[in-house]
């Protein structure tokens, strides 16, 4: 399997976060929630695999880890799928948020991949003990619905990848910790988070 596209994310695709941000939503500059999804893209250098540890900045005392799917795309449709992690410095202006902080070498470790079936939960440790649980019912849009959508406004080609939601409830890690990630159907995502030399 080569990614050899663009890899894409959605964000506010967790129903649990919009009901969160429900009010926040209504509010200025946007005044509604979003009606199309809202999508990122994670350049290349960003992407790793193999258990390729993850550099964790100077300035970071901990990062954000959001578990999910990454699906892959193929001359027929999604070809097959892989765990994710996609990795963020905490904090920032939800609203603008700042490229560097979700943007970094080695930021979106990604497991094998396997069969593209979603599964039903992916479970997030860090150190060997359960630190997140997300179910994907919680997906506003599932895999279908949202690439159905995206097909609206853009074009998904053989190559790219479509992280399809991150939880709006991540755990977060330091460096020297050790990451892993499950899901029934899929092979695990393990990865360290190592101090970037200053």
């Amino acid at each position: 399997m080569t990614i050899s596209g663009t890899a894409y994310g959605v964000v506010l695709n967790d129903r649990a976060e919009r009901e969160a941000l429900a009010a926040a939503l209504v509010e200025k500059p946007y005044q509604s929630p979003p009606q199309a999804p809202v999508i990122y893209i994670k350049p290349g250098p960003c992407l790793s695999s193999g258990g390729a540890p993850v550099p964790v900045p100077v300035e970071a005392p901990e990062l954000t880890v959001a578990a999910t799917v990454a699906l892959l795309f193929g001359t027929g449709g999604v070809a097959a799928a892989a765990l994710a992690l996609d990795v963020s410095l905490p904090g920032g202006d939800y609203y603008r948020p700042d490229i560097a902080r979700r943007c970094r070498d080695g930021f979106l470790p990604l497991g094998a991949f396997g069969n593209p079936a979603l599964p039903d939960e992916i479970v997030t440790f860090v150190d060997g003990a359960e630190v997140h649980r997300w179910r994907l019912e919680r997906l506003v849009r599932d895999a279908g619905r949202l690439i159905a959508d995206l097909s609206s406004f853009m074009t998904l080609r053989p190559g790219d990848l479509l992280l399809v939601g991150l939880p709006g409830d991540p755990p977060t890690a330091r460096a020297g910790q050790s990451i892993r990630v499950q899901a029934a159907g899929l092979p695990d995502l393990s990865t360290m988070l190592v101090a970037e030399a200053a």
